[in-house]
C-alpha cells in the first residue's frame, strides 16, 4: 500500500471515528436533556393548591404499590378541593390530565369546568371523567400529571400521581412491548451467533453501536415489562438509567468484543504484501 493511500486510509479512519463520537456525545446530551425534563417543573403559582381524589382514592397518596385504578369500562368521578391562597381571584378553566412514558405524552384529557376560586378562599366540585379509548392504548403501571389551568392556559398547580389503567391486552403498549421483545431476542441471537463465528464488523465502532443498539433494546424492554408486571410505572427517574446503562454496556462489550477471524486478517496482509512487491511494468 502506497504512503498517499495509507494518509487517506488514515484520514478517513480518524473521520469515521470523530463521527461516532459526536453521535455518543450527542446522545449523552440528549438523555440529560430528556431526565432534566422529566423532573417535576416548580414553576406552578404557589397561591392555588388543590386536593383531588378519583373514585374516592386521593392522588396525593398514589404510588407504585397503591396506584390510582383506572377501569376504562365505566365512568369515574373527579373530586376537586381547591384553594386560592391569593389576594386575587382566580378562574380555573381547564383541568388536564396527561400521562407519559419515556418523554411521549401516553394519555391526554382535557375537561372545562369553569370555577372561580375567590381570593383566600376555597371551592369544592366533583365531575364525571370518561378515559375514553384509555384502554385500547394503555395498560400497567403509568406516571401521571394533573394540571389546574387558567382561562389563557397558565398553569395555576399540578399534582403528580401514578395510575393502573387496567386495559386490553391488545393494547398498543403490550403490541409495542412484545414487539420490541422480538426484535432484542433477534438482535441478541444474531449478535452471539456473529460472536461465535468470528463475522463481527472489523471496526471497534462499529461493533460498539451494534451492541449498544441491542443494550437499548433490552432497556426499553425491562422498562415497559417493569410497567406491565405492576412493579413500576416508566418514569424519568427509572426509565433514563435502564435505557443508558444496558447501551453503555453493550457498546463497551461490543467495542472490546473480538473481531473477525486472525486468518481473515492474516491472508488480507498477504495480498496486500504480495501487491507491494510485484514489479510495476517500467514505461518504454
Amino acid at each position: 500500500m502506497s504512503p498517499r493511500v495509507r494518509r487517506a486510509t488514515s484520514a478517513g479512519s480518524r473521520t469515521g471515528v470523530g463521527r461516532w463520537v459526536r453521535l455518543a456525545l450527542g446522545a449523552a446530551v440528549l438523555a440529560g436533556a430528556a431526565l432534566i425534563w422529566s423532573m417535576p417543573s416548580s414553576g406552578a403559582a404557589d397561591s392555588m393548591t388543590f386536593h383531588a381524589r378519583l373514585d374516592g382514592a386521593p392522588l396525593d397518596l398514589s404510588s407504585s404499590g397503591d396506584p390510582i385504578v383506572l377501569k376504562p369500562d365505566r365512568p369515574s368521578l373527579l373530586t376537586l378541593e381547591m384553594r386560592n391562597r391569593g389576594s386575587d381571584p382566580a378562574v380555573v378553566r381547564h383541568v388536564q390530565i396527561r400521562g407519559t412514558a419515556f418523554g411521549i405524552t401516553l394519555m391526554a384529557y382535557d375537561f372545562t369546568i369553569n370555577t372561580l376560586v375567590p381570593a383566600g378562599g376555597h371551592q369544592r366540585l366533583t365531575v364525571p371523567v370518561q378515559f375514553v379509548d384509555l384502554g385500547q392504548q394503555n395498560d400497567g403501571l403509568l406516571p401521571a400529571t394533573m394540571t389546574l389551568l387558567s382561562a389563557d392556559n397558565a398553569e395555576l398547580a399540578s399534582q403528580d400521581f401514578t395510575v393502573d389503567v387496567q386495559g386490553s391486552p391488545g393494547s398498543l403498549m403490550v403490541i409495542f412491548t412484545m414487539i420490541v421483545a422480538i426484535a432484542t431476542g433477534v438482535g441478541i441471537a444474531a449478535v452471539w451467533i456473529a460472536i461465535v463465528r468470528r463475522r463481527l464488523p472489523p471496526s471497534r465502532w462499529r461493533r460498539g453501536l451494534r451492541l449498544g443498539v441491542v443494550g437499548a433494546g433490552v432497556g426499553i424492554t425491562l422498562t415497559m415489562a417493569l410497567s406491565l408486571l405492576l412493579f413500576m410505572p416508566p418514569k424519568g427517574s427509572v426509565w433514563i438509567p435502564l435505557l443508558l446503562i444496558p447501551t453503555l454496556v453493550g457498546f463497551v462489550l461490543g467495542y472490546l468484543s473480538p473481531g473477525p477471524m486472525a486468518m481473515d486478517e492474516g491472508e488480507e496482509e498477504v495480498e496486500d504484501w504480495m501487491r507491494a512487491t510485484v514489479p510495476m511494468n517500467q514505461p518504454a
